[in-house]
């Protein structure tokens, strides 16, 4: 569905966080999964940590994984 629409696939699909750092939002019989990304030159998507959502807020150590890697992305595509 991304290669078709692009990163930003809106509610309820993706949810855009901060700084470049976006959302992917599923749904399956085994849980709810999130992943995050950013996108790059050439509409590439970084996919940058993933991890199975077990409360309504985003736990700040998988923020913080997200945001180490994202700005890893960022000072390497420079």
């Amino acid at each position: 569905m991304m290669i078709e629409h692009g990163s930003n696939l809106g509610l309820p699909h993706t949810k855009s966080l901060n700084n470049g750092l976006f959302e992917l939002r599923l749904k399956s019989k085994e849980g709810i999964g999130r992943v995050f990304y950013c996108t790059k030159v050439g509409k590439n998507i970084v996919m940058l940590h993933s991890f199975i959502k077990k409360s309504q807020k985003i736990p700040k150590n998988e923020m913080a994984i997200a945001q180490k890697r994202l700005r890893e992305v960022k000072e390497n595509d420079s």
